[in-house]
């Protein structure tokens, strides 16, 4: 067993117009696109779920495995990781940071030191460019890349994994490094790194947080948050794949079930917007909007809110997930039941496609209709209606559900693939023990 280490905040990710969503015309000015890719679930393969969080060999973790991240197209699988013999020569005692690349099967430590050494401190909070060819990670670790950085902090960084580099990001706008950064997000190609630097503070919540953008290729550092409603804590961040939108959610820690909120940066105009939308309501009905979730091309961002009445710390309240087109303004409810209908229980955790057309959440509801439901993830396909539009991600080897549910369901784009974690033991033959590993559900 080895231990985990985490730092203050939780941190955390084509064109295609979805018609539910509804489309707007292209400017005047616009050009001619290729054809989009072709996106639809094909019903071509038998749907099947493999586990990912295993050593090359397939020997299971000896400790959990979480936060799971899937490049575009679904290669590669990138998650945490506190199990000791995934990989040989695994000593720091720590938590790490693995990537998987399912077409090879091979699996590389990528939270390691500029010439490829383990971190003595581990890693944690995983991020995966969309081309799963950079892995952004968090450190206590100051060793890890060149240049100095202040003693015993936290450290931000980044692993071009075809160069074999390490950066550190956590530098703040006039080219200081924090003493304690911590990696949000990573673009499409890893050019763009989000992360947090803190502040101290004499008393709690005794640090405060600022979102930054790090461009790695002009080596320059921007603020995106500012001080905003209901704050100071930050959390949830998300990219689009040119690092040109930037969402985040904003709460207090004080009022941590109470009040929360979810903004979108546009860096090309500067404008920060914030979403609080929900279909057929002119005004907010809730004070909670949380984790949010951008399409590649950033223009539709999933969501969870309540409009229920309920106060956000109400036992009962009823979450939703949510799906807003920035660019038309329209809002539809992708948490549905497959007759189009609400759900009785609360959906949380959404992430939305790369193309913008599936989102995951996971939910207790009987989102399926089927006879001894339980907690599990859900895929729905915001184009279909009816049975076709919602697919239960979380399956278990004889068809039923997980016996311990499942949580942070991530699709790849076109909703072919699905990676989440789960401590459930009948989700694949012979898994007898109740550990939380990384799972990866191919519907086509």
């Amino acid at each position: 067993m080895v231990t985990w280490r985490r730092v203050t905040a939780a941190a955390v990710t084509l064109t295609a117009a979805l018609p539910l969503l509804g489309a707007a015309p292209p400017p005047a000015a616009a050009q001619p696109r290729p054809p989009a890719p072709r996106t639809e679930i094909a019903r071509t393969e038998i749907p099947r779920t493999e586990i990912v969080s295993t050593a090359a060999d397939g020997t299971r973790g000896d400790s959990r495995s979480l936060s799971p991240r899937i490049s575009h197209n679904g290669r590669y699988v990138a998650f945490d990781s506190e199990a000791s013999n995934l990989i040989p020569d695994d000593t720091n005692g720590r938590g790490d940071v693995f990537l998987r690349d399912r077409r090879t099967g091979s699996l590389t430590r990528a939270g390691v030191a500029d010439d490829g050494g383990q971190s003595q401190e581990g890693s944690w909070y995983g991020a995966l460019s969309g081309d799963g060819r950079v892995v952004g990670f968090s450190s206590g670790d100051p060793a890890m890349a060149p240049g100095e950085r202040p003693a015993d902090g936290d450290y931000a960084y980044v692993r071009d994994l075809r160069e074999g580099r390490t950066e550190f990001v956590g530098i703040a706008p006039d080219g200081v490094p924090f003493r304690r950064s911590s990696l949000a997000a990573l673009s499409g190609d890893g050019r763009y790194a989000a992360f947090f630097g803190y502040v101290e503070l004499p008393g709690p919540p005794f640090s405060k947080a600022t979102l930054y953008l790090r461009d790695r290729e002009r080596g320059t550092t921007e603020q995106i948050s500012e001080t905003l409603a209901p704050g100071p804590l930050l959390s949830d961040v998300t990219l689009s794949a040119d690092g040109s939108r930037v969402a985040f959610r904003v709460y207090d820690d004080s009022r941590v079930n109470m009040a929360s909120a979810v903004y979108v940066r546009d860096r090309r105009t500067g404008r920060l917007d914030v979403v609080d939308h929900t279909p057929g309501d002119p005004a907010p009905v809730s004070r909670w909007y949380g984790q949010p979730s951008l399409s590649a091309d950033g223009r539709f961002i999933a969501y969870v809110t309540n409009r229920d009445g309920k106060p956000a710390n109400h036992p009962y309240a009823l979450w939703e997930v949510f799906v807003h087109d920035l660019r038309t303004g329209r809002t539809v409810l992708a948490s549905t039941a497959p007759d189009g209908g609400p759900l009785d229980k609360a959906a949380r955790s959404p992430r939305i496609s790369p193309d913008g057309r599936y989102v995951a959440y996971t939910t207790g509801a009987c989102a399926t209709a089927e006879p001894e439901c339980g907690s599990a993830a859900y895929l729905r396909d915001l184009r279909e209606q009816g049975l076709a539009a919602t697919r239960r991600v979380s399956v278990a080897a004889d068809g039923g559900f997980p016996d311990h549910g499942a949580e942070a369901p991530v699709p790849a784009r076109g909703g072919c693939r699905v990676a989440f974690q789960s401590d459930s033991t009948n989700l694949v033959p012979h898994h007898p023990d109740r550990t939380t590993d990384i799972y990866l559900r191919r519907l086509c």
